[in-house]
């Protein structure tokens, strides 16, 4: 699978045949459990220490990683909260787990985005968002 940068490169190359590179596989969003693995792999963290710092069940758990299970919301906002991702990483997380974005109208959705703003932890979120809960 090409890099990102290696795709906006090709983009930037063409001179001409739009339609034919635009069906090229490698313009798709990759699955889910890849994109986390490699975001895990980007900051050195083991699916075992994800599995772990997310209080995940670990079947549960690996059962996300390797693509068996697709993550809910809430598994996908904890990760990115635990990678410390911005809010753009966050929507891009939530948008290739084929979840909605946060939407700041959304009472836990602005809780959610207050936390990834002041890089709180996840136990701070969770205290968070039961406050906005109430």
């Amino acid at each position: 699978m090409k890099s990102t940068q290696e795709l906006l490169n090709s983009i930037r190359d063409r001179e001409t045949e739009a339609p034919a590179f635009l069906r090229d596989p490698d313009y798709s969003c990759p699955p889910a459990a890849i994109y986390m693995c490699a975001l895990l792999a980007e900051r050195g963290m083991t699916t075992k220490d994800a599995i772990r710092a997310l209080g995940l069940d670990r079947s549960y758990g690996y059962q996300l990683f390797n693509g068996t299970r697709r993550p809910t919301r809430a598994a996908l906002i904890r990760l990115a909260v635990l990678l410390e991702l911005d809010l753009a990483g966050t929507n891009r997380l939530l948008q290739i787990g084929g979840r909605s974005p946060l939407y700041p109208r959304v009472r836990e959705d602005a809780a959610v985005i207050f936390a990834i703003e002041k890089r709180l932890s996840l136990d701070q979120l969770d205290a968070l968002l039961e406050a906005a809960r109430e």
